[in-house]
């Protein structure tokens, strides 16, 4: 399968690597749109504080699921789906107390952890959100911005 993979500030390299396999708890998806977004154009010029090189980009994303591992029993093969791109540890303070956005050891896949700028993507079934049918996949490409702002809002309530 085909990996972009960003090398250095600038420079985008595509090379073949073996398909990846849901282990499980796991699902793989086969990617079909990737948004990007203001962080990733930092990382391109070089000046994302929290990003090192090489590195696969893409966190916000649509896709449909190409396989599932074992144990995952409620989601299908063929479904429209996002993910969403954060690794909390779910044991800091944090994480027990439900705020998962300041995880102590929180990774981003497309920036600290391999993104899905690939034809395949593997991750964590509970971090799948199912998109309905009717969505293109570009609006589905769009739920991850749209949950920051929706958050952000949340949190301006407070």
């Amino acid at each position: 399968m085909r990996q972009a993979i960003m090398t250095a500030p600038g420079r985008i390299e595509f090379i073949d690597v073996p398909l990846p396999q849901p282990a499980a708890g796991e699902v793989m998806l086969r990617i079909r749109r990737i948004g990007v977004c203001g962080s990733d154009i930092h990382v391109n010029h070089g000046k994302h504080p929290y990003t090192g090189y090489p590195v696969i980009q893409g966190h916000e994303y649509s896709a449909v699921i190409e396989a599932l591992g074992a144990g995952v029993d409620h989601l299908q093969v063929g479904q429209k789906v996002t993910a969403t791109p954060q690794v909390v540890c779910n044991d800091c303070p944090p994480c027990r107390r439900g705020d998962y956005h300041i995880c102590a050891r929180l990774k981003v896949e497309g920036f600290q952890l391999p993104g899905v700028a690939q034809d395949f993507f593997v991750t964590r079934v509970e971090k799948i959100v199912p998109l309905p049918d009717a969505f293109t996949f570009e609006q589905g490409a769009m739920i991850e911005p749209l949950a920051v702002a929706v958050h952000a809002i949340g949190r301006a309530g407070e």
